[in-house]
């Protein structure tokens, strides 16, 4: 929960919108937004993880007015009133949409496809189906943005076509645009909902001032309304995304003369083709620098899905309206739910290519060449100065020269034991290869989700195999051996302490077995001087997935043995190149 302190019980004073992220051991249900609660402060500072290329999260929350954090125990929040603000009435009306159609006879699928495309709330979708979205190129269907308010804005207008009969197309005008800003309240105005808004908002008022309307001067107007009032969306992707896309196919379109087919579906399917190349052209880098992914069939993708999404909106629209007013139709529901089995069954289909798509480390460097080149290139193609060719390759042999020496500096070979709450990652990668071990995991861990979360750092150090550890059997790549609890990893010899399959172990007659590093999970209840016992370590890892409880003991236990010791928890991830 998204938490506002009001006051404290001392009356000690406050910042003013102090926001926390405040988290429970258990759900409330019937807590909504705008609810008055009371609970025991003992907040933290919101702080990253600490694992390497990990996403900046703590700036992503601190741009979103949230710098402290908290967990506590269900039982310890209590209701004492209600204080609703127009926000929360409207996010209150939201959940009661969302409700509806998750109660409805839609498929799973078709659900959460609808709140997404419809009302802003992309939390329904599925991790599996948004990594294959984000594969094929076509994630930002999912994402409520100007292809989606365009339809919307289209769909209010022609209901308001009675208007026309009696000469009233300027209340036409304004009562669209009022109802396209509710809209936008509605699913919680995100900056390239804003931004389509603003555009439309320019062109109705050209019509209705008798004015004309400058694309980019529109575009700009968006980015200042958003700023002024959200300085923090300048960092945000979906704001970056949105702006460089739309800017750049407003000066396509103006600069170059495109020459169209006289046929009207064939105009069509070329206007598509060359608007999905374009942006894809000028967002890919973007895309690849935040999601270390880039996928070469996009295109080809977004020519196929892209047509679906205005019918796919428009019934959906017309079947959210009969949920709100309490009806359905069974024809309109399996309509809705086939036009998603397409979109999903091509999505899953393209995924399937696995030349289509790769796995891509990208730096601001990066970032800034491509862009120069490409501005470069179109000054080349519009003005026919060659100078302007020359200087695009210059730019790029010094991007080509910069990337063979952050790849002459990345190490080939090293350990990592990862900051996780729910286990204790360690990966032992050399040369493209990677194990995976999960010490505290018997077979249930999911790799696809390791993958997701540690995309930027897999692609990074290269690293395209990755092999599970089974905790049963002995596992070995390279210069990397595992049998649990025990593992080789080039010279580092580790040992982990958990579920106490460690204690089988005895020291041979020689003496005691010496360890670079002991391995301590949130499975382990017992001391460390009785793992000294059986092990001679050098190191105490104490796992980032240790509770909250246990901690402060074996931390306090490590110094009074004057051990040297690591709090994943406290001091992030531990990596040893």
């Amino acid at each position: 929960m998204q938490v506002r302190l009001m006051k404290l019980e001392n009356g000690d004073a406050l910042p003013n919108n102090t926001h926390i992220l405040l988290s429970t051991s258990g759900c409330d249900y019937e807590l909504e937004p705008g609810d008055l609660i009371a609970f025991s402060l003992d907040i933290a500072a919101v702080r990253n993880l600490g694992n390497p290329d990990e996403m900046d999260y703590a700036f992503y929350l601190h741009n979103k007015g949230i710098c402290y954090c908290q967990h506590t125990q269900l039982e310890m929040v209590e209701k004492v009133g209600a204080s609703p603000t127009l926000m929360t009435r409207v996010m209150n009306v939201r959940q009661q949409l969302e409700h509806k159609i998750l109660n409805s006879t839609l498929q799973p699928e078709t659900q959460s496809m609808l709140i997404a495309v419809l009302l802003g709330n992309d939390d329904f979708i599925l991790p599996a189906t948004r990594e294959h979205f984000s594969v094929v190129g076509v994630a930002h269907v999912l994402a409520l943005s100007g292809l989606h308010i365009a339809i919307i804005a289209l769909l209010i207008w022609f209901l308001l076509f009675p208007l026309d009969y009696i000469h009233a197309k300027k209340l036409r005008l304004v009562l669209t645009l009022l109802l396209l800003i509710g809209y936008d309240v509605l699913t919680g105005m995100s900056p390239s909902v804003v931004r389509s808004t603003v555009m439309i908002a320019f062109v109705f008022m050209s019509v209705l001032f008798y004015r004309k309307s400058t694309p980019l001067n529109s575009v700009a107007a968006a980015a200042l309304v958003i700023l002024v009032f959200s300085p923090g969306s300048l960092y945000s992707v979906g704001f970056q995304l949105s702006f460089v896309t739309v800017t750049a196919l407003i000066v396509f379109y103006q600069t170059f003369d495109v020459k169209y087919p006289s046929n009207k579906l064939l105009k069509y399917l070329y206007s598509l083709f060359l608007t999905s190349l374009v942006a894809i052209l000028s967002s890919s880098i973007l895309t690849a620098y935040y999601f270390n992914t880039l996928s070469v069939m996009a295109v080809l993708a977004n020519f196929f899905i892209l047509p679906v999404f205005p019918v796919f909106m428009t019934l959906g629209a017309v079947v959210l309206l009969l949920l709100a007013l309490g009806g359905s139709l069974t024809w309109l529901n399996t309509v809705l739910d086939w036009l998603t089995s397409f979109v999903n069954g091509s999505v899953n289909w393209f995924s399937t290519w696995s030349f289509g798509h790769s796995e891509v480390y990208v730096t601001w460097v990066a970032v800034v060449a491509y862009y120069a080149i490409l501005v470069m290139l179109v000054l080349w193609l519009y003005r026919r100065n060659v100078r302007w060719l020359l200087a695009a390759g210059v730019v790029l042999i010094l991007w080509m020269a910069h990337g063979l020496v952050i790849d002459a500096k990345t190490p080939k070979q090293g350990l990592v034991i990862f900051n996780s709450y729910n286990s204790t990652p360690v990966l032992y990668f050399n040369h493209g290869k990677a194990m995976l071990w999960v010490p505290d995991v018997e077979n249930d861990y999911d790799v696809e989700v390791f993958k997701r979360q540690h995309r930027a750092f897999l692609a990074h150090y290269g690293i395209d195999s990755l092999w599970v550890v089974d905790n049963s059997t002995q596992m070995s790549i390279d210069d990397g051996i595992v049998k649990h609890p025990f593992a080789m990893f080039g010279d580092r010899s580790v040992v982990a302490v958990g579920k106490g399959r460690w204690k089988n172990y005895e020291a041979s007659d020689s003496g005691e077995v010496k360890f670079d590093l002991l391995v301590v999970t949130k499975q382990y209840h017992s001391t460390i001087a009785r793992a000294r016992e059986l092990y001679d370590v050098k190191n105490v890892i104490l796992s980032g997935d240790i509770y909250d409880d246990n901690l402060p003991a074996l931390e306090k236990e490590c110094q009074e043995l004057d051990l040297p010791y690591h709090s994943i928890k406290s001091s992030g991830a531990v990596v040893k190149f």
